[in-house]
């Protein structure tokens, strides 16, 4: 598998974690099975800043420029916080759908 299609596939995966995250334990507390609903924002964001550090240890190219791996990090944080930003919006209108107003 290319190193690109690696990498989208894994910030896609990234993405989709947010909305499924929530919606399982907004679910679990529904029903109430756990009670963890008022930690699950750190933990959620503890848990996606891992894995966005592990895509880019694993995906991202290395280069011998220091500055062009600068480049790539720097580029790589904005891309995953435009992410980020836009996995809580959906996150978001999923809950929004499922559980209304």
């Amino acid at each position: 598998m290319k190193t690109v299609l690696r990498l989208v596939l894994n910030v896609f995966a990234w993405f989709l974690a947010m909305p499924a995250l929530f919606v399982s334990v907004a679910a679990l507390h529904h029903h109430k099975i756990v009670s963890i609903s008022e930690n699950i924002v750190p933990m959620t964001a503890a848990v996606l800043s891992l894995w966005a550090g592990v895509i880019y240890w694993r995906c991202v190219p290395s280069t011998p420029s220091a500055w062009r791996r600068a480049g790539y990090l720097v580029a790589f944080l904005a891309a995953m916080f435009l992410l980020g930003w836009a996995a809580m919006w959906v996150t978001f209108v999923v809950m929004l759908a499922i559980y209304g107003a």
